[in-house]
């Protein structure tokens, strides 16, 4: 996941990429707006990931989301057998999760504002 280079640090054997913090909270809101619509499977969500949001997550970061989100009632699955192929699991929001997602994204527009401030003056020289 981490490319190294001058955004990552570390010390006391503790390893932080300053690329990829920003990003990780992000994620399961992310996907979450990417299954509100419809139901949608794993593969669907890590090619959306990368084609709408631009972000490579590891597939198995996106299966641990949804296992998590799954576990908190944000998201249900089902097995779809049907197309003849393997059996693949399908995920859809629930009302909770589109509950969690809506906050989510209040809260956001709460903290766009200081983002867009941290950004113009971090441009600054």
């Amino acid at each position: 996941m981490c490319g190294g280079g001058n955004s990552c640090h570390s010390r006391g054997g503790e390893h932080v990429c300053l690329k990829e913090v920003p990003i990780k909270g992000l994620l399961n809101l992310a996907i979450l707006t990417l299954i509100k619509d419809k139901s949608v499977y794993g593969a669907e969500i890590y090619r959306a990931l990368k084609e709408k949001f631009k972000v490579e997550a590891p597939k198995p970061i996106i299966y641990a989301l949804l296992r998590r989100m799954e576990y908190f009632g944000f998201v249900a699955s089902t097995w779809d057998v049907d197309g003849g192929g393997p059996a693949r699991r399908m995920y859809k929001i629930t009302e909770e999760g589109l509950e969690y997602l809506s906050e989510a994204m209040r809260g956001l527009r709460d903290v766009k504002n200081v983002i867009d401030v941290l950004l113009s003056e971090g441009d600054k020289e």
